[in-house]
């Protein structure tokens, strides 16, 4: 069997792949462009307040099984708080404050429940909400689902406006990153039905109370080291290298040579096309063309708390989700701490800082009237390339995991995994990717 693999991509997918193998005796050398790892999730420390901020708020469900034992290996599940039954606050602009929770019964007798208990409705829109809960629960017609946006589905279930504004479309956002005009029915059905019709808690968030640097990143990377395993930022891989149809190793942009018996390529696909070998580049050629979809994330610090919830979903604004990182990270700072999140950002993400911040302060002023001051301290953060945009055309771009190569694999969520850009959908395409080098290994 093959001892060295080398994986190229040190954010969730390479790390991931980094510790599957490692936890199989197999060395890894994993190589980062960046001088950082963690890709598109990584927290820094703000230097004004000394408070820790996440480049965008990730939040899980607990229904993510597979990144719950990606966290459980690397010794960090602990820094996940996990709600004792799922539950979403949501801010509606006639009605104020009104949660939508799920009781811990089996499905789907907890989505009749919860929906028939929400208040956030009226009944009759309770009762076409429970028309696309039917669907949910039926087979699912993929072949009909994969040339529909969200927004043509939803019509085709009897969804109303109000129905739409005030729920589907802040979790559609909110999982696919893009506008539900846009955005693929099928994947979203799919991470519906894993949501809601997976167990009484699959739809439960899971909430990160540290960085996620310190979540995802430090417990892989040591535990990558720790079983022999190297890991060299500042390395940028320029060509794959091949032989007789089989991938031996990496070239640097340096010249130097990283030998291998296999190698993972956990990057996306802008970084990815320059560097694979002709035999799969041609193939994987329209990859040029997959759109991305920006998250503008906005830090803003106030000198007085006005904000009691732990996050709230903003229905009918621009900010969509309002985070208190006091209480969800169990900040100990003075006063105020919040991040306000907009997905599918792309009317947003070329704005200047001034009127995001006005933008973001007009939002959370119209929720929670008692913010007057003007913020002391504010950073914004774009994420330009931060998902692919998941259109019905896009989704038929994600390739598999395999290549022509049979020791040559993708890694990243924006592969064939069946899930929307998640840390999820992150995880499983390098535990599939490692599947596929471990069964060449042992023909080998």
């Amino acid at each position: 069997m093959s001892t060295h693999v080398v994986i190229v991509g040190g954010g969730l997918s390479g790390l991931a792949a980094g510790v599957e193998f490692a936890s199989r005796g197999i060395g890894v050398t994993l190589l980062e462009q960046k001088p950082a790892l963690g890709g598109r999730a990584y927290s820094f420390t703000d230097g004004i307040t000394g408070d820790t901020i996440d480049n965008g708020q990730h939040v899980l469900i607990a229904g993510y099984d597979r990144t719950m034992h990606f966290l459980e290996t690397i010794g960090t599940l602990n820094l996940l708080r996990v709600q004792p039954v799922p539950l979403l606050l949501f801010h509606h602009p006639l009605r104020g404050f009104h949660e939508f929770r799920l009781p811990l019964l089996p499905s789907p007798f907890n989505l009749l429940v919860g929906v028939l208990r929400c208040q956030l409705f009226s009944f009759m829109d309770r009762l076409r909400l429970l028309r696309a809960g039917h669907y949910l629960m039926r087979g699912l017609d993929e072949v009909h689902l994969a040339g529909h946006t969200i927004e043509q589905w939803l019509s085709g279930v009897g969804q109303n406006d109000e129905c739409i504004r005030s729920l589907w479309e802040p979790l559609a956002v909110s999982m696919l990153n893009e506008k539900i005009e846009k955005a693929s029915a099928l994947v979203f059905v799919k991470a519906l039905r894993k949501a809601f019709l997976g167990g009484s808690k699959n739809a439960a968030l899971a909430i990160p109370t540290v960085g996620l640097t310190q979540l995802y990143v430090d417990g892989a990377k040591e535990y990558i080291m720790s079983r022999g395993g190297q890991i060299k930022c500042n390395a940028d891989v320029e060509e794959v290298l091949v032989e007789r149809d089989l991938a031996i190793g990496v070239k640097l942009r340096n010249g130097q040579h990283v030998d291998a018996e296999a190698v993972v390529l956990a990057i996306p696909p802008y970084a990815l096309l320059p560097i694979l070998p002709p035999q799969v580049s041609k193939r994987l050629s329209d990859l040029a063309t997959m759109e991305v979809a920006p998250i503008v994330s906005i830090h803003l610090w106030f000198n007085e708390k006005f904000m009691e919830h732990e996050f709230v979903g903003l229905i009918g604004k621009r900010i969509q989700w309002l985070f208190n990182k006091r209480k969800v990270n169990g900040e100990r700072g003075r006063g105020a701490h919040v991040s306000a999140v907009i997905s599918g950002a792309h009317d947003f993400v070329e704005m200047t800082k001034d009127e995001l911040v006005n933008i973001a302060l007009q939002d959370i002023r119209s929720l929670y009237p008692d913010c007057r001051e003007e913020p002391r301290h504010a950073v914004v953060i774009r994420e330009k390339r931060a998902t692919y945009s998941s259109s019905p055309r896009v989704e038929l771009l994600r390739p598999p995991n395999r290549t022509e190569f049979p020791n040559l694999c993708l890694a990243g969520d924006w592969t064939s995994t069946g899930y929307p850009a998640t840390i999820e959908g992150a995880i499983l395409s390098a535990e599939e990717a490692t599947r596929i080098i471990l069964e060449y290994m042992r023909q080998d």
